[in-house]
């Protein structure tokens, strides 16, 4: 049999955690209560909280559900639900695939519905209208009580929308039938019309009037036997033995299947004893009965073939206009598992003016469904099935759910009625099922560099193999069976990771070999042991996830859909590569005209040439050498593989396959018998000697290249972008498995057979068109494996803050809309846009949604594969995964776009040294010549617009952007560096001419930021060089003050800063010196604490560190040979030190020492007098190096201090040129015509009042002289005794008190 259909297996689960509603359903007697409530905070459950193997069959495995299409075909129009927590809760969620770009919602929410008393099996059917938008959901409970739920759509797109009073979309209703009777099946046939089946044989027929909200229903019984029989069945007086089923007693007329026509005239009941029944819904009796095999059944004999009770799929009513002559009303298809199980397809007519009759189409037919596994050593059971109708009974379908124990398989047999019998036996095909499931584990490998810790960690969290309750279960049970060994490993607030790690650790001991050697080796197994001890209970309790429920077909979009106790797998049909790799040359040679004829919407001839059977051949050829060859020859060959792949080629194609082949080692550790083999197998269909090279490039056209490009006006939902993700992971996967397999065969046979003359086989091209395409799926292997955290656009969707009334379990935040998806969904797979059903089944609108993934992220022929790998890595970058973009490094190519991602990889890994080294390489070609396309798309937003335009623009441009990105990192040093790269380039003559404006701006800019960067790096040299090029002279005045500043911060206290400053080139730039010392002044004006000339250590910063301006500018006019400048700069210091010593609070009040008590000895001198006779001498000397004409200087004086200069200067003389007038537009000015303003603003800040009124006095040589013999003779004054006491106004002190003045 055939294998034309592939599965796409789905996780069914909420697409995020707060997206799930939790509602409590009221019985009956609650119902008049106002019910509320609240929205979940998980996504099912708290998978750690996951006691045993039950506890998670009980919570997270569903014992009923199914997938249920609306009539109506408006979005949301598939709804899947599920029953779980010991059938007490039904979940609903929307299962659709695609959306309309209209609509603005999607339908994200998934209703949990909580019901107080279990639902009874097979007790939840749906109902709607095609003019009506409301989903009914009808439930029976194991308290007899009938629920009926007015669903609407915006109940699953937005949780506002969602009435809080649940009494209002919620109606229950108690049939009185059901008082003396327990329902055993529901069947709806409409909105307002359910049926349901008795435990006494009878069938429940309940009604309502349209527009009726449920909570009444009109029943009708239907018995075969009459009132009478039917009473005495329910007093159980019958002699007939009861078949017992979930603890009750069924009796065997029992419906165990229930189907209606379209047209709602008759419903047909399958019933244990293995019998079919029709009642007319107009007369409401029974019109015909048949066995379903179509025997002549003796009264005595009914029970002889009975039917399971658990089982319901046993009829399938249709229609197929102008089928089989026209003169049948409706065709049904039941089956019947005895006599190794059979199926009939029924024909009706008559009925309105005739009796209705039922007849075997086939009477002489046996038409058993084909077995899966045609050796038999398996037992299948049919589980459901379905059948696809067509008008003149044309190109219909017949879908079959197998299933054995937790196995299943799906088979499908297309026909014409006319043909039947003869399409049944030819045209059966399966489904090939998902190969991610039967991933083999890791292997331990002696050579194996990788501990085996961290290969089953990759193995276990690997994207969509293990869900985390699985994990989480069998980690609970793993630990039940090694305990107390275990009771500190399951801590809940470390990571599964850790805690899986920890209790594996715990239970592994390093032993020696001897007293100092260790046995690691025996460590490695033993570790591996264990983890292979839990990957069994892993298995195990993960396999009951794939236990398959039911089978549904959605026959707007002609695609059947399998529901698994945790997931769904939706049926997708084969594309050409999957047909030669699921099905041998002899299979695919029987039914590849059926398969065209089955597909006549795809046209075979173009996917695959007439080299079918043998492309089939040397995939399995190839595989199966593959399998045979030992595990460390794998490692090698993957060793070699990784190599050829990762690293630049610098030999040609021919050496590069010698050195694979010497890296593998094939030649050396293949066996002969696997040889042999090989030969062997090859031979049998095809020549080893004479090989055709056409033969692999066909395997290797069926791999998907180019995209179609084919816009659409549909979007794809959440749940259908799982779909397609998932199956395109499947894809990868297999199709890299194929390009392996070939390559170790074309390079085993390149070494070791020799091929004729005749032969085209051509290894050295084949090698190289091989590694092409691995990289690709490598590639694409690494975004399918790897998650990354992304915020999901979609989950806001179902939120609306405005709309109160809900009780949260947990406070609403944006954290759970935060989810994590695989990096192929997140940057690829989310663009697609999904084909339309329209002329084309959904089965293959799947595969080309695949198809599209994959080569969407390739894009040949439109973008080259190097500039994809750099696109994925920018978006990386861009998006902060740097741990990603790190791995993914190993794939970035040699190109000059790929080296300036690197360097901007590492600009994010801050190692800055290697990202300077990576752009500079690039910097040539990413400067110059013609732009490789949008850099902004190409780089994933990495660059902005502005950026873009600093490549293929110029070098400084380029190194510009380069500086702006260490500007952005803080890497001063290195944004330095490259402001100097970029000046340099721009004085190059080779660069392009710009326009003056262009030039001036970008140099400018080049050089402010050299100079700030300088400056943070603390490059004085470079900083002022860099303003010394600055053309704007106001921003050069504002860039020196900010170099001193960082000079003298940077070098401390000492001479150091002001010997950096002289050590700059000031006599070349005269102007830059004169700006130094106004900087200087400013900086000075602004002081506010100063130093002591006594104090040396401290001399030239003050007590907090800052450094003392004064000083700095005294000395640095000294060293110009500014004399008179430094003098007054002292001057203002003689000021400010007399100022502080003649104070009032300069005086301190201290109680006089006691007679016993022994006296302090007295200051002769106070340090201020000291200080102002150092200032005073040192002003003398320096006003003594100029000319005696021009030894004066120029002071700013407060007339609040003259009373005090006066008593100063009673010995000078009566010279009138002493005070000059300071309004007097002569008055004379310092040598260096610069204004000593920045004195008075000084006086200000030291705490006097701001509205002093300032004198410009003269101050010469003389005065200084007498000034300095004034300080002279003061402390004689003191020295003999002679206190000052009137000076300070301590005239009125009393000498004789208890206080005495003291000067400190």
């Amino acid at each position: 049999m055939a294998k034309t259909y592939k599965e796409i297996v789905a996780e069914v689960r909420p697409i995020a955690p707060d997206a799930v509603v939790d509602i409590k359903i009221p019985t009956q007697e609650t119902a008049e209560r106002r019910t509320r409530f609240s929205i979940s905070s998980q996504t099912i459950q708290d998978e750690s909280s996951i006691k045993d193997e039950d506890d998670f069959a009980r919570r997270c495995l569903a014992s009923q559900g199914s997938i249920y299409f609306r009539q109506r075909k408006v979005y949301p129009r598939a709804f899947m639900w599920k029953v779980v927590d010991d059938s007490r809760i039904l979940e609903i969620q929307s299962a659709d695939l695609t959306r309309s770009s209209m609509d603005h919602y999607e339908a994200n929410v998934t209703l949990r519905l909580d019901f107080q008393d279990a639902i009874i099996p097979s007790g939840v059917a749906f109902a709607d209208t095609e003019d009506h938008e409301i989903l009914n959901v009808f439930v029976i409970t194991a308290s007899k009580q009938l629920y009926t739920l007015s669903l609407r759509p915006e109940f699953f797109r937005r949780v506002a929308s969602i009435d809080e009073n649940i009494s209002d979309w919620c109606k229950t209703c108690s049939p009185s039938p059901l008082t003396f009777a327990y329902p055993h099946r529901l069947h709806a046939s409409g909105t307002t019309e359910l049926f349901i089946s008795l435990d006494s044989g009878a069938l429940l027929r309940l009604m309502r009037r349209a527009g009726d909200d449920g909570s009444h229903w009109t029943p009708i019984t239907f018995y075969e036997k009459g009132w009478g029989a039917s009473f005495r069945g329910l007093m159980k007086w019958q002699a007939q033995q009861p078949v017992r089923f979930n603890g009750r007693n069924l009796d065997y007329n029992t419906a165990n299947a229930i189907a209606t026509t379209s047209d709602q005239t008759y419903v047909f009941a399958v019933c244990l004893n293995h019998t079919l029944k029709i009642w007319n819904l107009a007369t409401n009796k029974l019109v015909a009965s048949k066995d379903l095999l179509d025997r002549q059944v003796q009264r005595q004999d009914q029970t002889s073939y009975l039917l399971n009770p658990s089982d319901t799929s046993f009829i399938r009513v249709f229609n197929a206009e102008r089928a089989m002559d026209g003169e049948y009303r409706y065709y049904v298809a039941t089956y019947s598992p005895h006599e190794d199980g059979c199926f009939k397809f029924w024909a009706v007519k008559g009925g309105l003016t005739t009796q209705l009759a039922i007849e075997d189409l086939y009477p002489n037919a046996v038409l058993k469904p084909l077995d899966p596994d045609p050796s038999g050593s398996m037992f299948w059971n049919v589980a459901d099935f379905h059948v696809k109708p067509m008008e003149e009974g044309r190109r219909m379908e017949l879908w079959i759910l197998w299933r054995n124990n937790i196995l299943y398989n799906l088979c499908s047999v297309h026909f014409d009625f006319q043909s039947l019998v003869d399409d049944w036996s030819t045209n059966w095909v399966m489904t090939a099922l998902e190969t991610r499931r039967q991933d083999p584990p890791p292997v331990l490998v002696s050579t194996d560099l990788i501990d085996p810790t961290e290969k089953w960690l990759q193995y276990f969290f690997h994207p969509g193999r293990y869900p985390t309750e699985v994990l989480e279960t069998a980690f609970v049970t793993y630990q039940e069976a090694l305990k107390p060994r275990s009771s500190g490993a399951s801590k809940k607030n470390v990571s599964l990771q850790g805690r899986l790690c920890s209790t594996i650790a715990a239970t592994v001991s390093l032993r020696k070999y001897s007293e100092t050697d260790m046995d690691f080796a025996r460590y490695r197994v033993d570790t591996d042991t264990k983890w292979r001890q839990f990957w069994q209970i892993v298995e195990d309790i993960n396999k009951r996830r794939f236990e398959a429920i039911g089978l549904a077909y959605d026959f707007y979009t002609d695609s059947p859909w399998i529901f698994l106790s945790s997931s769904c797998a939706l049926i997708r049909e084969c594309s050409s590569t999957e047909l030669v790799l699921h099905n041998s040359g002899s299979v695919l040679h029987n039914a590849i005209e059926s398969i065209g004829d089955r597909w006549r919407h795809r046209n075979l001839d173009s996917e695959f040439n007439d080299r079918y059977e043998q492309m089939s051949y040397l995939i399995e050829v190839a595989a199966d050498f593959r399998k045979k060859l030992p595990a460390d020859l794998h490692r090698q060959c993957q060793t070699a593989l990784d190599a050829e792949l990762f690293l630049e080629p610098s030999y040609s194609a021919p050496d590069r396959l010698a050195a694979f082949q010497e890296r593998c080692g094939l030649a050396e550790q293949v066996s002969d018998d696997t040889f042999d083999s090989l030969c062997a197998s090859m031979n049998e269909h095809l020549n080893i000697y004479v090989l055709p090279n056409e033969l692999f490039y066909s395997v290797l056209d069926t791999v998907p290249l180019g995209f179609p490009g084919k816009d659409s006006d549909l979007l794809s939902t959440a749940f259908g972008l799982r779909v397609t993700v998932n199956g395109s992971q499947e894809t990868i996967l297999h199709i890299r498995q194929i390009l392996y397999d070939l390559l170790l065969l074309v390079v085993f046979i390149d070494g070791e057979i020799n091929q004729e003359e005749s032969s085209t086989f051509n290894s050295v091209d084949l090698f190289s068109m091989l590694i092409v395409m691995m990289k690709e799926y490598e590639m694409m292997t690494w975004l399918a494996s790897n998650t990354r955290v992304s915020r999901n656009r979609l989950v806001d969707e179902t939120r609306d803050s405005s709309v109160p009334g809900f009780s949260l379990k947990s406070t609403e935040s944006k954290k759970g809309n935060i989810l994590a998806s695989t990096i192929l969904e997140d940057l690829f797979a989310i663009h697609i846009k999904p084909h339309p059903a329209s002329g084309v089944p959904q089965t293959y609108t799947l595969t080309l949604g695949i198809r599209d993934v994959l080569s969407w992220v390739t894009r040949q022929g439109e973008v080259a594969f190097p500039n994809v790998l750099v696109f994925i890595q920018c978006d990386l970058i861009a998006n902060g995964n740097i741990d990603l973009a790190s791995d993914f490094l190993r794939f970035q190519p040699s190109t000059a776009w790929g080296t300036y991602a690197k360097g901007r990889l590492y600009v994010a890994r801050s190692e800055f040294d290697t990202a300077a080294i990576y752009f500079q390489k690039a910097a040539h070609l990413l400067s110059s010549g013609r732009a490789l396309g949008n850099l902004h798309e190409m780089s994933s937003n990495l660059l902005d617009i502005i950026s873009v335009d600093s490549f293929n623009n110029g070098l400084p441009k380029y190194f510009q952007h380069i500086l702006t990105i260490f500007e952005q990192a803080r890497s001063f040093s290195h944004v330095a560096d490259f402001a100097s790269l970029a000046l340099q380039a721009l004085n190059s003559k080779s660069l392009e001419p710009m326009s003056k404006p262009e030039y001036a701006s970008l140099r400018t800019d080049l050089l402010s930021r050299l100079f700030h960067a300088s400056l943070k790096t603390s490059q004085f040299d470079k900083a002022y060089s860099a303003l010394s090029r600055y053309t704007d002279l106001a921003l050069q005045k504002s860039a020196l003050s900010s170099l001193i500043t960082n000079i003298l911060n940077a070098c401390g206290p000492g001479t150091a800063g002001i010997k950096h400053l002289l050590h700059f080139p000031l006599a070349v730039t005269p102007h830059l010196s004169s700006y130094l010392d106004e900087a200087l002044v400013s900086l000075a004006k602004k002081q506010t604490s100063f130093s002591s000339m006594l104090d040396t250590p401290n001399r030239w910063h003050d007590g907090n560190t800052a450094p003392d301006y004064h000083r700095i500018l005294h000395a640095y006019r000294v060293a110009r040979n500014d004399y008179r400048g430094a003098a007054e700069v002292g001057y203002q210091t003689v000021q400010r030190l007399r100022k502080a010593r003649d104070t009032p609070m300069h005086l301190t009040l201290t109680r006089r020492p006691s007679a016993n008590q022994p006296r302090h000895i007295v200051e002769e001198d106070d340090p201020e007098s000291k200080e102002i006779r150092h200032e005073l001498l040192a002003l003398i000397n320096l006003l003594a190096c100029v000319g005696k004409s021009e030894a004066y200087i120029l002071v700013d004086l407060d007339t609040s201090d003259a009373e005090s200069d006066r008593r100063r200067s009673v010995q000078m003389d009566s010279d009138e040129n002493v005070f000059a007038d300071p309004s007097s537009p002569l008055t004379p000015h310092s040598k260096t015509g610069r204004s000593l303003s920045f004195s008075s603003n000084s006086g200000s800040s030291h705490g006097g009042p701001q509205n002093k009124f300032w004198r410009r006095v003269v101050v010469t040589l003389d005065h200084l002289r007498r000034e300095y013999q004034a300080e002279l003779d003061r402390v004689s004054r003191i020295e003999q005794g002679d206190w000052e006491f009137g000076a300070v106004g301590t005239e009125d002190v009393d000498m004789d008190d208890d206080l005495s003045m003291v000067f400190r």
